[in-house]
């Protein structure tokens, strides 16, 4: 049990060592599919798959949330605005989060999350007085809004049925009205235990038996949205088709100022207040929800965005990207990131995020892309980018053009049943600015490929050890060896492990080429390799479904060892920071481990960081920066470590700030440092007070303590930095005051 405890601390302390000081997250979630909206003073607020935004139609201007600016969870299902302005957002989880007319988190609601129900989304939010009224796929919460607690729940609102899910809620003529998929259910609000079944009955008469969409109360009447058409009560009994609508189902409800606004299959209609029936949007895109921003302005929810219906109609895009499924990452030397979309169509290619904005690269912007299922992307050779498709060869992005390569102008080859289905995995450069890349499937056992841009040749290398597989990770190490990892397998569902070529530096002549396949008779954990990556001590590391490998010696591929702490881990992706650590993604969160893999450094799930979903599919280390991307189901989370590519001598180093006031509101940073340094600090009078090696590679951080954690007195101090061999060393100052 010692033993047991020690290895624990070990851990935390290595953790804390190794891993830098200053972190910080954001989430890049696609705001695209649009759930709900609602007015409040000059904005729009929207409840998005991807979070929350407001948007301003005067200014144009958007403002997102996502996690990391306090929501409870990433996909916003149902959104109100009450009397002051707050903004109340309902959840995927069951969290219900209120926040203040700025977006900052005040209060969550956490009791719907926390019930033993298996579906808990807010599908639909309603204010009346101080009860906020949240329809759940189990039926109706009750909330005080005062007190932001429980204070009622209907969940044996229908007959016989427990569990309904509820679709909007009123209150009239003192009763109250819920929605379902049966119809209108309704019982006095004055009703003792309206928990129970027996006060309740359903009004099915006419068309709402077909189902009841939503329901609002308008110029002294309640109006019933289903899918036979739009109904309504003066007296709260008897139902009416209004007979203007009919034929159509009535999809949302939403009250404007003067009017009831309805959209169906055709489109937006409005009610007025002397009964007589206008249309404001027959233009076919099918509206999630509506409101009205003023008496000439409607604001509709879509799948792509918002639609501004006015003297106009326009399609209003948040910014970020296109969407969340997302196949791969990638970033290049100017430190974009290049995200790959997928093998099926979801109406983006691939993205480009250049740490302010996104581009997003679809058929319709960019006639060249022959398709939009382009599922890898890889970042080569300084500024250009390959993106594989699936069966449309390859696009090759430098700059403003893009060239597209398939098999009628390349090597590149499709499948056994299909020659003309080209797929194109992951991309590499060599040391000569030669682009290698995978052919999946090549029907010839082509399974290489590599294009010169210098001289725009092409050659293919052949994998004579197996059938035509899927071998879509590729790698390269120091000596020229490519490392490619069959991912998907070949058509009889088997997979035969890491493909080694090497070229022994001669494109054309095959003669001397070397090659050969590791599989788990080698002691490979799998033969389905899914990322392959080469360190910066050419070490390569091998993630498979059961776990990860590493080939410590290249040049003695005989000798494979397994880290242990991945055993079992299905590997998504693999990276390396500056100090060499290596970060992993698998399907339950990402690791963090020591250069040598030996040593579990920190792990991240949504438990204990703002990752948005625990199936991490891709990550990319951006080293010169300090940043890693991770690519979940929700979006993307971007992590700056503060872990950066150190510089190749000290000559640069600066301390910042300086002056810093104690006690430090961020760690002091020592910027400009070699690989592995070293830090002394020292006083005006030559004593040693602190010293530790560098946290960040290029940066170390010191908080303005001695070596026991206590802070330093007012004064000068002497900052001596040199390298771990004592080649390089260089002298600073800095003063430090007290607060």
């Amino acid at each position: 049990m010692i033993k047991k405890i020690y290895l624990f601390l070990s851990v935390v302390f290595l953790a804390v060592g190794a891993v830098a000081q200053v972190q910080t997250w954001k989430n890049f979630s696609s705001m695209y599919y649009v759930n709900a909206l609602a007015i409040a003073p000059g904005k729009v607020w929207a409840a998005t798959a991807g979070g929350v935004f407001s948007y301003s139609p005067l200014t144009g201007t958007f403002k997102q949330f996502t996690t990391t600016e306090g929501l409870s969870n990433i996909q916003a299902t149902s959104i109100a605005v009450d009397t002051g302005n707050s903004i109340l957002v309902g959840e995927g989880n069951g969290a219900i989060d209120e926040l203040d007319s700025n977006g900052t988190p005040i209060r969550t609601q956490q009791d719907i999350a926390k019930s033993s129900a298996l579906s808990k989304q807010v599908t639909n939010l309603s204010l009346v007085g101080d009860t906020l009224f949240a329809c759940t796929p189990f039926g109706v919460v009750l909330i005080s809004r005062s007190s932001f607690e429980v204070i009622d729940s209907y969940t044996h609102y229908i007959p016989s049925q427990s569990g309904v899910a509820a679709t909007g809620a009123a209150i009239y003529k003192g009763n109250i009205y819920v929605a379902s998929q049966f119809g209108l259910s309704v019982a006095p609000r004055s009703g003792i235990n309206l928990a129970a079944p027996d006060l309740w009955h359903v009004v099915d008469t006419l068309g709402l038996s077909s189902g009841a969409n939503g329901i609002e109360v308008f110029n002294g009447a309640l109006y019933v949205g289903t899918n036979a058409g739009l109904y309504f009560t003066n007296d709260g009994t008897t139902f009416q088709r209004f007979t203007a609508f009919t034929g159509l189902t009535a999809k949302t409800l939403a009250l404007a100022p003067n009017s009831l606004l309805f959209g169906s299959q055709n489109g937006l209609f409005r009610l007025n207040t002397n009964g007589s029936l206008s249309t404001v949007y027959n233009g076919g895109v099918t509206l999630n929800d509506v409101v009205s921003y003023s008496d000439t302005l409607v604001i509709g929810a879509t799948s792509q965005g918002l639609l501004s219906i006015g003297s106009t109609v326009q399609q209003i895009l948040p910014p970020g990207p296109a969407t969340n499924v997302i196949s791969n990452l990638s970033v290049d030397s100017a430190g974009n990131l290049w995200c790959s979309a997928s093998l099926n169509d979801v109406g983006v290619a691939f993205m480009e995020y250049n740490g302010t904005n996104w581009k997003n690269f679809n058929r319709n912007a960019f006639p060249v892309l022959p398709t939009n299922t382009y599922y890898q992307i890889s970042a080569v050779c300084g500024n250009r980018v390959v993106a594989g498709s699936w069966g449309y060869g390859m696009a090759l992005l430098s700059g403003d053009s893009i060239k597209i390569f398939n098999r009628s102008n390349s090597p590149l080859v499709g499948e056994p049943n299909d020659a003309n289905f080209v797929l194109v995995g992951d991309a590499i450069c060599d040391s000569y600015g030669n682009i290698w890349m995978t052919n999946p499937l090549a029907f010839n056992g082509n399974a290489i490929a590599v294009y010169s841009p210098k001289d725009t040749l092409w050659y293919s290398f052949n994998n004579s050890y197996s059938v035509p597989s899927g071998f879509v990770p590729i790698a390269i190490d120091a000596y020229g060896g490519l490392w490619a990892g069959d991912e998907y397998g070949d058509k009889l569902g088997e997979y035969h492990g890491l493909f080694y070529y090497n070229t022994n530096g001669t494109l054309s002549n095959k003669t001397d080429d070397k090659s050969f396949l590791i599989t788990q008779s080698d002691g490979l954990l799998s033969n389905q390799v899914t990322s392959v990556a080469v360190d910066n001590e050419d070490q390569v590391w091998v993630g498979t479904n059961l776990g990860l490998n590493v080939l410590y010696d290249p040049s003695n591929p005989s000798f494979i060892s397994s880290i242990y702490s991945m055993l079992d881990q299905n590997i998504n992706g693999i990276d390396y920071d500056a100090l060499d650590n290596k970060w992993v993604a698998t399907n339950t969160g990402v690791y963090v481990l020591s250069k040598d893999g030996n040593t579990r450094l920190a792990q991240y799930d949504i438990t204990n960081s703002p990752l948005l979903s625990d199936n991490v599919k891709a990550i990319a280390y951006d080293r010169v920066r300090g940043i890693v991307y991770f690519e979940t189901d929700y979006g993307i989370t971007e992590l700056k470590t503060g872990v950066i590519q150190p510089e190749v001598d000290l000559s640069k180093l600066k301390i910042f700030p300086d002056p810093a006031k104690l006690p430090v509101q961020q760690p002091i940073q020592i910027v400009g440092l070699v690989a592995n340094s070293h830090i002394k600090v020292f006083s005006v009078d030559g004593m040693l007070v602190d010293e530790f090696d560098a946290q960040g590679g290029k940066i170390a951080y010191w908080n303005g303590t001695d070596s026991g954690g206590k802070l330093l007195p007012s004064g000068v101090y002497i900052v001596v930095a040199y390298s771990q061999d004592g080649s390089q060393s260089t002298v600073a100052k800095i003063a430090l005051i007290h607060r």
